[in-house]
């Protein structure tokens, strides 16, 4: 047994492959991110923030830009690590928040792209990214004593609802605006990052935005019809016309299911049956029964427009799973980690993972990205403390 073990692994699957993922992430991921996935000096490696992405051969790609959303994703991951107490992790968790605070703009909200050395290389206000700058926030003010990075995420909220609001509901994708289809996606994220804030803080202002983003799933994202999510839209908020108006991500239908249990966990409101029929249509018509891999879109009919598997798909799809079967009696769970683990972990330098497979399940890459170690840090999350309520008590 290792230290990061759980008793009773021999009698429950759940429990087995909690300790495998539990041993590489801590042993082999935690620390290659922590020294190869940073960018800095000898005596700080993390200096210059968080490595962009990596070659296949596990080197630094080095890219002439980094997007904010990795370096923020970056610094939720060493926030939630130095939590658990793997000690270099609130250093590395220190180091990559100075320096994505070149990316903060003089007017309150965040630029989209820094240089390697955090010269600013695109000013313009991304959704997306903003709100994962917001959940990363959310969780360094857990390791950080100061109060700075609260108050950062709560003048982040101000300015967005402030700039970025829109007057039927949401927020502009970009900010100058573009004439892209209004999107879901970074909605989405902003309901955690803010769900992560309340958590944070405990105070009951903090969830404010947590309502309003809520009642736009409630009215517009969700197809009360299909049972389905939607992806794009027309500025009033209807459901995009062509091809983009009938695809559906499996892997946010999962992510949904996590979030509307967590937002009824905290605010009191009543998404149980919400967050059932979203399972019930990613689980029928994503998931490859004869391998539990979760394919990246399909059609609101079930039709398959994307049959390859992404990774970060099948981390969320593990933690919908989760939520809906919390004990796994169906078993679905286990088999997606063991996915991760035996598919995803391995064929790749040691702590890294391989991000795409093809419709053969055959792996389909060209780099490594960052930006994925967060999907396998919540995925992780989730089977750890599943596993812990399936502890025996002592």
């Amino acid at each position: 047994m290792t230290v990061h073990d759980l008793p009773g692994a021999e009698n429950l699957p759940l429990m087995a492959v909690r300790n495998r993922f539990a041993c590489w992430l801590f042993e082999e991921a935690l620390p290659f991110w922590a020294s190869t996935g940073c960018d800095g000096t000898t005596s700080n490696p993390a200096a210059l923030g968080a490595q962009e992405c990596l070659t296949l051969q596990g080197t630094p790609a080095l890219p002439p830009f980094k997007r904010v959303r990795v370096q923020a994703r970056q610094l939720f991951v060493f926030s939630w690590a130095a939590l658990k107490g793997w000690q270099p992790a609130a250093q590395r968790a220190e180091s990559i928040f100075r320096f994505l605070l070149n990316a903060h703009r003089p007017d309150g909200g965040w630029v989209k792209l820094l240089a390697r050395d955090g010269v600013v290389l695109d000013d313009s206000a991304d959704l997306y990214d903003i709100a994962f700058v917001l959940f990363a926030l959310a969780w360094y003010g857990r390791v950080d004593r100061t109060g700075q990075a609260v108050e950062l995420a709560r003048q982040t909220l101000a300015w967005l609802g402030q700039t970025m609001a829109l007057p039927n509901g949401g927020f502009m994708n970009t900010r100058p605006a573009d004439d892209a289809w209004r999107q879901q996606n970074p909605h989405m994220h902003l309901l955690e990052a803010v769900l992560a804030l309340h958590e944070t803080t405990g105070d009951v202002a903090d969830l404010a935005q947590a309502h309003a983003l809520y009642a736009l799933f409630n009215q517009h994202f969700m197809d009360e019809r299909t049972g389905t999510l939607g992806e794009y839209f027309g500025p009033d908020w209807q459901p995009a016309t062509g091809p983009e108006g009938q695809w559906c991500e499996p892997g946010h239908h999962f992510e949904w299911v996590w979030l509307l249990q967590a937002y009824a966990r905290q605010s009191g409101v009543d998404t149980a049956a919400q967050s059932a029929r979203l399972y019930r249509f990613a689980h029928h018509y994503g998931v490859d029964g004869s391998t539990a891999l979760v394919r990246d879109a399909v059609a609101r009919n079930g039709q398959v427009l994307k049959p390859t598997f992404r990774l970060w798909v099948q981390g969320e799809a593990l933690r919908g799973a989760l939520c809906h079967d919390p004990q796994d009696k169906a078993g679905w769970a286990t088999r997606m980690a063991s996915n991760l683990l035996d598919r995803y972990f391995t064929g790749c330098p040691i702590g890294t993972w391989v991000d795409q497979l093809d419709a053969q399940a055959v792996p389909a890459v060209k780099q490594i990205p960052s930006s994925s170690l967060y999907h396998i840090v919540t995925a992780y999350d989730a089977l750890d403390q599943a596993a812990r309520a399936c502890v025996p008590p002592v």
